[in-house]
């Protein structure tokens, strides 16, 4: 049965976890994508300045997100879905790159433990193509042992890049190459261990047909960012506010009977609207959650 989740950010706060939670459940959410990336942020990773929060040992780091575990138990929402500190490979950075490799270990250990079947890494962007596939690959090979450890599954994502003001395609964005790392990558792991992340804002800035988009991608989409932008920003908004192709993404999912989790990545709808109105535009998000889950569960007759 399909949930509907949100991401954390902009109304998760580690001071409250219960009150949190709790608040999620009655804006109409059953499940969370939690940002763990924002304990190691990017220009740290980029700088080689690395924090100290993945140092821990599992146990430190099990009993830190024991509350999140149990409020997420206590309300019934489940964490579908986490999104990993980005970029996990540095140029010329041997170092920092091993420590992220160990990163996305420890990621997939926490995951295991709250209940988090799938999380994001972002793959990484080179020069040429031959050498954006072979370091790609090379980086998720490493990332093999851990996923297998702990049963979690490690999904790439669909990333945008610009060249002199223009959006053009970047890593993923041709659905083939996203088929083409995963069967990879599940092939020499001997299960799937892999699977994919569709972001709907992110396809939309590159002019994908989402319906063709998904029905390739098929039985390799794991986990999904819903959100809306007018194809020239990363508005990350909620749907039906701007361009994005809302019917071909209900019949993609249908088409490939999508039973997963609905996840939004709506962070920004949270400084867009004043925090007196966060409640109502959360659960404005969630109806339409609802909405799309109704319309994906339908039985194929019905129009």
């Amino acid at each position: 049965m399909i949930r509907v989740g949100v991401q954390t950010a902009g109304w998760y706060s580690e001071k409250d976890i219960d009150g949190s939670i709790k608040f999620i459940k009655e804006c109409g959410f059953n499940a969370i994508d939690f940002n763990i990336d924002h304990k190691l942020p990017g220009a740290k990773i980029q700088s080689g300045e690395l924090t100290e929060f993945f140092n821990q040992d599992l146990e430190a780091l099990y009993e830190f997100y024991r509350p999140l575990k149990e409020a997420c138990e206590k309300y019934d929402v489940q964490i579908g879905q986490m999104h990993a500190p980005f970029p996990v490979w540095v140029k010329d950075m041997d170092a920092v790159n091993d420590y992220m490799i160990m990163v996305i270990e420890k990621i997939c250990a926490i995951c295991k433990y709250v209940g988090c079947p799938a999380f994001v890494v972002h793959p990484i962007s080179r020069s040429t193509n031959e050498k954006e596939i072979a370091t790609n690959l090379d980086l998720y090979r490493r990332m093999i042992p851990g996923a297998k450890k702990y049963g979690v599954k490690i999904c790439l994502e669909n990333i945008f890049s610009r060249h002199k003001d223009h959006i053009i395609e970047g890593r993923c964005s041709d659905v083939r190459d996203a088929c083409m790392y995963i069967d990879t990558l599940n092939a020499e792991a001997g299960e799937e261990l892999f699977g994919f992340c569709l972001d709907v804002g992110h396809a939309n800035l590159t002019a994908k047909n989402l319906y063709e988009y998904i029905k390739t991608l098929g039985h390799r989409l794991t986990i999904l960012h819903i959100h809306d932008n007018d194809a020239r920003s990363d508005l990350h908004q909620m749907p039906y506010t701007h361009t994005v192709d809302w019917e071909g993404f209900i019949e993609g999912l249908r088409a490939i009977d999508f039973r997963g989790t609905l996840g939004f990545e709506t962070f920004r709808v949270m400084g867009t609207f004043p925090k007196a109105v966060h409640p109502s535009a959360l659960r404005l998000i969630s109806d339409i959650g609802w909405y799309f889950a109704s319309r994906i569960e339908a039985p194929k007759e019905e129009a």
